[in-house]
């Protein structure tokens, strides 16, 4: 996990690519929505599906072990579908309002900081679930080594990418991931692997606004 920025900082510049070429081949609406779809290909969706199974076990969940039943289950609810919905539609439109530096700096900045945030919230968390899952070894290994080396290869991204910017997008993604790492706490008594996923769209929605108010 330490090198999980430079994952995302992969993507972003593989994205921001694909924009340049879109822009030229496109009109601008088009392009923004068809770089989403690429975006997404990219990763497979995974982290969109652990956002759905996250809402639908928090919205549907009378209690703890109830919630973490309807997150491992296959089904989306309606609930979930709606949020994946707002969410796209979301980011479809803060990608769509950027342009310039900006829009190449928040593409370039996004993915990293879905999965910085992802170290933010495994540092110091315990594993909701008994027994095995995809998120238990990253609760168990990540020290405070990586959280350091991570948040340092963000914050020199982050800087060079959009600069203030950029600074006050780590400081909202800190802010953002410890709340989320506090409420599932309190909520299941830790987190999973789709909650990290929920985690990572959170934060990548964020920084996609916060360049929309700042520019």
């Amino acid at each position: 996990m330490a090198l999980f920025p430079l994952v995302g900082l992969v993507l972003g510049l593989f994205i921001a690519v694909l924009d340049i070429a879109y822009s030229r081949l496109f009109q601008a609406n088009f392009s923004s929505a068809l770089l989403l779809v690429s975006y997404i290909a990219m990763y497979g969706g995974f982290h969109l599906d652990g956002l759905v199974d996250t809402v639908d076990g928090l919205v549907g969940g009378r209690d703890r072990e109830h919630a973490l039943k309807i997150m491992k289950e296959s089904t989306i609810g309606a609930i979930g579908l709606v949020t994946l919905v707002l969410l796209l539609l979301l980011k479809y439109a803060a990608i769509g309002s950027l342009s310039g530096d900006a829009r190449i700096g928040g593409l370039i900045l996004m993915p990293v900081i879905g999965r910085w945030t992802a170290v933010i919230m495994v540092y110091g968390s315990r594993y909701a679930r008994e027994g095995a899952g995809l998120g238990k070894p990253f609760t168990e290994y990540v020290t405070k080594r990586e959280v350091v080396v991570a948040s340092l290869l963000t914050i020199v991204i982050s800087w060079f990418t959009l600069k203030d910017i950029g600074l006050l997008i780590i400081l909202a993604t800190i802010l953002l991931g410890l709340g989320m790492k506090q409420f599932f706490k309190n909520k299941i008594g830790g987190i999973t692997g789709d909650i990290l996923g929920f985690g990572g769209e959170s934060s990548e929605l964020l920084i996609l606004m916060i360049c929309v108010i700042k520019v």
